[in-house]
């Protein structure tokens, strides 16, 4: 009865955190309201578990949520081998140079170095990083702080804070259309977690989800908001369980970290958009919305109130997200074990 209690009081003190969060109107306020509110509970010797079903939960409603916004157009966009290259080595910058601070000026671990460094998808990241403790915190924090951060840029850049299309509950054709991709992801995704594939959930959800949508456009599979706030209210009270043994002195060591680490992707991007303006010729500042980490909807909203070809934004963000979100299952494994700092 007492691992049942622990295992299921996160949810309630998540979804109220979710609630207040949502109150104040900040850019992101659902997560960062849940995650607070869970490791405050946490913090007052509260224990508190998030078993892995929910985990797993995450990990679908991300992979089905990138894989919806894949379409026919995109993939024939592909071809313009300029925009995956482009993209590619401005992430592998990216990675470089946050993972090189984090490991030599930090002193963190190669695992948590790598996953400190990947440019966004902080919620991908958080199913990846198993168990809990100081090690999964500071990634959680250093996320958080660059997340912040860049939607701060981003809001600065687009002359206010780039607003979308409100809320919708959906209706019953679209959970429907959501089940069919949903349930062969949960089938493949078993299959592939019993060989110990990471994240195998958030692979097939993207996978089944784009195939889906590319093979039956006129479906326009999406996503439903109440989905979208479970993942986020889940993936709160994970991050906020991760967080329960930060001190304040760790605390500010890694808002130090998330912002170094954030001003080096920011001029890491700038500097590859300049150079790859210069070789394609497309715009600078349309590059550098295209890569600069950043959710896709913002990223996409900021680009049409800057009038920077949305289209071609919101490609490159998609991408970019369908590479992290794969990249766990498909990279050797030697790549996550530890090294020693030579």
């Amino acid at each position: 009865m007492k691992t049942l209690f622990e295992y299921l009081l996160p949810i309630p003190v998540a979804a109220l955190g979710a609630w207040i969060g949502h109150l104040t109107g900040l850019p992101l306020g659902e997560l960062v309201g849940a995650i607070c509110a869970v490791t405050a509970v946490s913090k007052l010797g509260v224990p508190l578990r998030m078993p892995h079903p929910f985990v797993a939960v995450v990990q679908l409603l991300l992979g089905i949520s990138v894989g919806s916004i894949v379409t026919v157009s995109m993939i024939g966009e592909l071809g313009d081998v300029s925009i995956l290259g482009g993209l590619l080595i401005c992430m592998s910058v990216q990675i470089l140079v946050g993972y090189h601070w984090l490991r030599r000026a930090e002193k963190w671990g190669h695992v948590e170095s790598l996953l400190g460094s990947v440019p966004g998808a902080m919620a991908a990241v958080m199913t990846v990083t198993g168990g809990q403790g100081a090690a999964s915190g500071r990634i959680a924090f250093v996320h958080i702080v660059r997340l912040l951060a860049l939607l701060l840029v981003v809001t600065l850049i687009a002359g206010g804070h780039p607003g979308g299309a409100g809320p919708s509950v959906g209706s019953l054709h679209d959970y429907l259309l959501v089940l069919a991709p949903a349930s062969a992801a949960v089938v493949t995704g078993y299959l592939l977690e019993r060989l110990d594939m990471p994240a195998p959930y958030m692979l097939t959800g993207l996978l089944y989800t784009a195939a889906f949508n590319v093979e039956f456009p006129e479906a326009a599979l999406h996503v439903p908001d109440p989905l979208a706030l479970v993942a986020l209210v889940l993936l709160g009270g994970l991050i906020g369980i991760r967080l329960k043994d930060i001190t304040l002195k760790d605390v500010l060591r890694y808002v130090r970290a998330g912002l170094v680490v954030t001003a080096l992707t920011f001029c890491a991007t700038l500097l590859v958009a300049a150079a790859f303006s210069q070789v394609t010729g497309r715009p600078f500042l349309t590059l550098f919305m295209s890569w600069v980490p950043g959710g896709v909807e913002v990223m996409t909203a900021a680009a049409l109130l800057l009038k920077l070809d949305p289209a071609f934004v919101m490609l490159n963000h998609v991408v970019r997200m369908s590479i992290i979100h794969a990249s766990p299952a498909v990279l050797p494994k030697r790549l996550w074990q530890e090294r020693p700092l030579a």
